[in-house]
């Protein structure tokens, strides 16, 4: 069971910072702050009491992030329970409530942001997220991002605060947008597959590699590893081998005396011509012209 109404004296501990509308439509701000902004930040421990409805909804999106206890949030006509670990994205101007439990108050941390950006970041997003949880622990990450922002609004509103936290929103944005990427990161079991292969396809830089190799190495046939790669990466597995292999070319280029040709022949390329064909597709430039701008570049 949720409160009825809002809690007006506040919760013990509890951070809170509101922007004033006048400073984020301030027009002499630089025009980078309306791409991203922050209106209101904060964090309520055991939020007792804790009720917000909005029968228009919200101007921004809203983050709530429950570290503990628990609480309902409903959006539109769906209802959902926020957990210790979970996370829900209100959208913008969408009718909604949410309160915190009466047995065990859930304590939050959370925030409203917007901007022209946020838009088209949350567009694709919103229809999985909005109104559904993922289990997801406040990292030391998230938390010391989070804090990093409230801070600076704590502090002041100038151009240079506004310009910062219109830097710093996106990436706190992403660890939820994109949590099972830096779940991935973090993971030291290296059980995942794709990953697996890409450390593979690292190890085979030097040389040429089939397909069907790099399937069997992840016992998978090769038409289901080819469809999982490339969901995952945006590219066929040869064709990400060669991006590593370019990638490769650049470093030697600009680091090392080694003749074209010998790179090449390093690389796995048999034919130097045709390795300087796939360099200029990828790169813009011959592999010549790459080597002599990128000296002229280091100091």
């Amino acid at each position: 069971m949720i409160g009825s109404r809002s809690k007006r004296d506040g919760f013990e501990g509890e951070l809170c910072v509101v922007v004033p509308r006048t400073v984020i439509e301030n027009k002499q701000l630089p025009a980078i702050v309306q791409s991203f902004y922050v209106t209101d930040i904060g964090y309520f421990p055991k939020a007792k009491g804790h009720y917000r409805r909005r029968r228009n909804g919200c101007s921004e999106y809203i983050l709530i992030h429950c570290v503990d206890g628990c609480g309902k949030v409903q959006v539109g006509r769906e209802e959902i329970t926020l957990k210790a670990n979970s996370f829900v994205i209100i959208p913008k101007t969408i009718p909604h409530s949410y309160g915190a439990d009466e047995a065990d108050p859930w304590s939050i941390y959370w925030l409203h942001f917007g901007g022209v950006q946020a838009d088209l970041l949350l567009t694709e997003h919103l229809q999985t997220i909005s109104v559904e949880t993922d289990s997801l622990i406040f990292s030391d990450e998230q938390k010391f991002t989070f804090e990093k922002m409230y801070k600076l609004l704590s502090r002041e509103y100038s151009g240079e605060v506004l310009n910062a936290i219109s830097l710093i929103i996106p990436y706190f944005l992403s660890t939820y947008l994109h949590r099972k990427m830096f779940d991935r990161l973090n993971d030291d079991s290296k059980s995942d597959v794709i990953d697996l292969a890409i450390d593979y396809l690292k190890t085979k830089i030097d040389s040429r590699v089939s397909l069907k190799e790099i399937a069997s190495y992840n016992n998978l046939s090769v038409s289901h590893f080819s469809k999982l790669f490339k969901t995952r990466t945006g590219y066929s597995p040869i064709e990400y081998l060669n991006y590593l292999k370019i990638q490769e070319a650049c470093y030697k280029l600009q680091f090392s005396d080694l003749r074209i040709s010998e790179i090449s022949f390093q690389l796995g390329f048999d034919d130097q011509y045709y390795f300087s064909r796939l360099f200029k597709e990828h790169m813009g430039v011959s592999p010549l012209n790459y080597r002599n701008t990128s000296i002229s570049k280091v100091i």
